[in-house]
């Protein structure tokens, strides 16, 4: 197993408030109305050039309710996130204006009479996340994801958010995903219908968010059949549960060095990947997008490609070794405009690597750290990174 993380390195980001608050405006009387007519959540109407888009929750017997939507609610204000009530009603509302092509993931956490709300006097960071990220799904959007905790959270989208096109199977999976064990690890190996030996590899850390709902060899299907991509031997890596990801995808980790000195070889030996470091790509999001920067900076013998989505680049000292990317490396870089601590530091390091001559794609979406942002984004990487020799 890979190194733990060195005594005394964070094991949070840190919680900084949002620079400017949520865009929370008051609920116009003509929602109000309809919502009390017929309740359906998100209600998403024009407003000028932007979308007001006011969320909906019945309950009759809760005292408050947070809504907790992916990088609007301020986990340092979260009173800010309490929803109204409608007076005479079951119905709980809340209202933000957005520009159209936003899209988030959302949970209600409501309060019980007579019992402590869940997201008060929780000093510790882990266990308000962890509350949070055990909110209710909204019944009146159809919508949905898992979380990485595997909880089901609804989806809002407005009509400009970019479209996902890939994310949907079109039918059974037409190559052979089998399960492993590695070294004390579980990968999974997704090897396409169209995969010839010697062809190119994608590793995909915290591979076990990629194999439900949100199917990666279900996305790597509908590219090579729409001719965009070579078609990838996909290794997903388990990031397994948080205090096994901290110890093994922080920046301290051993992770770039397993991943070039016992995956790659292995893959190589069993299941005939290429041996050639251009033909070799690790992508991940968040802590994993961070591990793709520095296996592609720091073993460029074995990598050289990435796919690094909302990068951990607050980690002290990560975006100067991730900037050391030689110039051989070529990759993608994405990260939400709602990402206050990281929005900065991804455009620095996308800012250096174009001064170092390092080939890449860069993209901000309107979104947070999220996976019903990362699985579109993921698509439109590896078009960027794999595309097919006409292409």
């Amino acid at each position: 197993m890979s190194a733990a993380a060195a005594p005394g390195a964070p094991r949070t980001p840190p919680k900084v408030r949002r620079p400017a608050p949520a865009p929370r405006v008051a609920t116009p009387s003509s929602v109000l109305a309809a919502l009390r007519a017929e309740p359906r959540s998100p209600i998403i109407e024009p407003d000028g050039d932007e979308w007001l888009v006011t969320f909906c929750w019945r309950d009759a017997d809760a005292d408050e309710v947070l809504l907790f939507v992916n990088r609007l609610t301020d986990e340092r204000d979260l009173d800010r996130s309490l929803m109204e009530r409608l007076p005479g009603t079951d119905l709980w509302h809340l209202s933000y204006r957005m520009p159209g092509d936003w899209r988030a993931s959302y949970a209600v956490v409501p309060k019980r009479p007579g019992r402590p709300a869940p997201w008060r006097d929780l000093a510790e960071q882990v266990s308000l996340r962890a509350a949070l990220d055990r909110g209710l799904p909204d019944p009146l959007n159809p919508r949905s994801m898992r979380n990485r905790v595997g909880n089901l959270v609804s989806v809002v989208e407005l009509p400009d958010a970019p479209a996902q096109a890939w994310l949907a199977p079109r039918g059974p999976l037409r190559g052979v995903l089998t399960h492993h064990e590695l070294d004390g690890r579980r990968p999974s190996v997704y090897r396409p219908a169209e995969f010839t030996p010697g062809g190119p590899v994608l590793v995909a850390l915290d591979g076990e968010m990629w194999l439900g709902e949100q199917s990666l060899p279900a996305m790597v299907d509908n590219l090579i059949a729409d001719g965009l991509i070579r078609a990838p031997l996909v290794l997903l890596v388990p990031g397994g549960d948080r205090l096994q990801r901290w110890a093994e995808l922080n920046g301290a980790g051993g992770m770039p060095d397993w991943i070039a000195d016992v995956l790659l070889p292995w893959a190589v030996a069993g299941h005939q990947a290429s041996t050639q470091a251009a033909d070799r790509i690790v992508a991940g999001q968040s802590l994993g997008g961070a591990v793709a920067l520095l296996t592609a900076a720091e073993r460029p013998d074995a990598v050289g490609g990435f796919l690094a989505q909302s990068a951990s680049l607050w980690q002290e000292g990560l975006a100067d070794r991730a900037a050391a990317m030689p110039a051989s490396a070529h990759g993608y870089l994405e990260v939400g405009r709602q990402e206050w601590v990281l929005l900065g530091p991804n455009r620095q390091l996308h800012s250096r690597f174009a001064e170092t001559g390092v080939r890449h794609d860069y993209a901000e979406f309107n979104g947070g750290h999220d996976y019903a942002c990362w699985r579109g984004g993921i698509a439109d990487g590896l078009r960027a990174i794999l595309p097919t020799t006409a292409g």
